[in-house]
């Protein structure tokens, strides 16, 4: 079996696919059981050990002929599987920090009728603006655009809309402190939602 197997690593090395393709049927299954004993996953241990594979076709020019060859893959699948398992457990340590991060806000019923109560006002307050005023402010938080694109779009200077924006909110701001005891942080958070 030396001689078979040096003979395969020197084809390897000298970038023979059949000799490759020798060494994968020759060695898959017992890399698989090696690999599955750590990933528990057959997905994953299929992963690790393509890569195990590649990692082989990209260094056959180092392999030494007068090596176990398997040795040297069983070396390569370890290396392999803790790479995975460091790559799984920060994949996993992401997807908890944005699940954290993510939390839908759940509002009581009470919350829940304060705030179409809150939008009910916020919309008085948008239609109690001038036409223009309006127009403006409702294409800058509404549709999201930018201060030059809604004075290209309406024909006026990028001044005009900063002016028409902060009057605007101030009106707004004024209006509904009449109905509702806004601090300024509230309504900072429920204007940019709304």
């Amino acid at each position: 079996m030396k001689l078979e197997e040096t003979a395969i690593i020197d084809g390897l090395r000298n970038g023979d696919t059949h000799a490759y393709t020798k060494i994968y049927d020759l060695y898959h299954e017992r890399l698989y059981a090696f690999v599955i004993r750590f990933v528990k996953l057959p997905e994953l241990a299929e992963d690790v050990l393509q890569e195990v594979f590649l990692t082989l076709w990209r260094v056959r020019d180092r392999i030494d002929s007068s090596r176990s060859l398997q040795a040297y893959l069983y070396k390569i699948s370890r290396n392999c599987v803790f790479k995975a398992l460091k790559k799984n457990a920060r994949q996993c340590e992401i997807t908890e920090r944005v699940k954290t991060m993510t939390v839908p806000l759940t509002f009581s019923n009470e919350e829940q009728l304060r705030w179409k109560e809150y939008e009910a006002i916020l919309s008085d307050a948008i239609n109690c603006l001038p036409m223009q005023r309006k127009k403006v402010f409702c294409l800058c938080r509404d549709e999201g655009k930018t201060y030059d694109g809604v004075a290209q779009e309406l024909g006026i200077s990028k001044n005009t809309v900063k002016e028409h924006m902060v009057l605007a909110t101030r009106a707004i701001k004024n209006y509904m402190s009449k109905y509702i005891d806004f601090q300024p942080l509230v309504l900072f958070v429920f204007l940019s939602f709304f």
